[in-house]
Parts: C-alpha cells; sequence; structure tokens
C-alpha cells in the first residue's frame, strides 16, 4: 500500500533536516562555524508550515526546555546557501567567540536600527517633498504666481 503524500512530505523534511542538523551540530569550517550541539532543527507542520531552530535551554522544572532562536519565513525551503547564510550569521552572534560580547551585539543591532530610522526619515522626507513641490507648482499655475519670494 502506498504512503499518502503528507508521509512521502515529512520524510523527505527529516532527510532534509537531517543532512543540515549535522552542519548545525557539528559545524562548517569553511565559514568558521565550529558547531552547537544543542541546535535543533525542526519543520513545524501545524499551522505555520515553516522551519525552525531551536536550542535545547534546560531548565530544572523543564529538562526537555527548548528556545526558538529561528523562525523561517512560510514556504522557505532550506538547501545548502540557505543554511550557509544561517550558520555565518550564527558565528557573528555568536557571544561565547572572541570580540563578540553581548554589549558589541547590542551595540551593532542600535546602530543597525538607527540606520534603518535615518534611512526611513530620509525617503519620507523626500516623498514629502517631492508631494508638496508638485503640489505648489500646479497651485501657482491655477493662481498665475509665476514668482515665489522667500524672506530669509
Amino acid at each position: 500500500m502506498n504512503e499518502s503524500p503528507q508521509l512521502d512530505d515529512i520524510y523527505t523534511r527529516q532527510d532534509t533536516a537531517d543532512k543540515y542538523i549535522h552542519w548545525i551540530r557539528y559545524g562548517i569550517p569553511e565559514i568558521g562555524w565550529s558547531g552547537d550541539p544543542r541546535l535543533v532543527l525542526a519543520f513545524n507542520n501545524g499551522i505555520e508550515q515553516r522551519w525552525e531552530m531551536l536550542m535545547h535551554a534546560p531548565e530544572r522544572s523543564l529538562p526537555n526546555r527548548h528556545v526558538i532562536i529561528f523562525v523561517a519565513p512560510a514556504g522557505f525551503e532550506l538547501n545548502d546557501q540557505g543554511v550557509f547564510m544561517l550558520c555565518r550569521r550564527l558565528v557573528e552572534i555568536d557571544v561565547q567567540r572572541a570580540g563578540n560580547s553581548a554589549l558589541e551585539q547590542f551595540d551593532r543591532m542600535d546602530a543597525e536600527n538607527e540606520r534603518r530610522k535615518q534611512e526611513a526619515t530620509d525617503y519620507s522626507a523626500g516623498v514629502l517633498a517631492d508631494s508638496l513641490g508638485k503640489f505648489y507648482t500646479e497651485a501657482g499655475k491655477t493662481l498665475g504666481v509665476t514668482k515665489t519670494f522667500f524672506p530669509t
């Protein structure tokens, strides 16, 4: 008897996960990732239908506790390039590596957030300036204003 397509899909995903779990746990020396045996890669087969990376972080009352550290967008399929990028990102945020303190992580995140905020502000100002410029030009044409004077 043939297995249902859903089970075939799950087995295929498990084969994919097994390949990449080895890289994530035992490292990829080419990119400087030494691996972390606490990491787990799983496909959330619930409503979300997405890949998740979890870290085994037991507590006294919860020995099997796992914390989500990465969630892929829905529809994302794992491949070599995606896992390499993920491992490079893990290297960047690993606070146990030399020169990668938690304080430096926060400083980098703050700087990146400020850059994005400034970029959004600059874009908004440009859009507003273009809109106002067009409005005043059209209003001037309609009202017959040919010169404007702005006292300084």
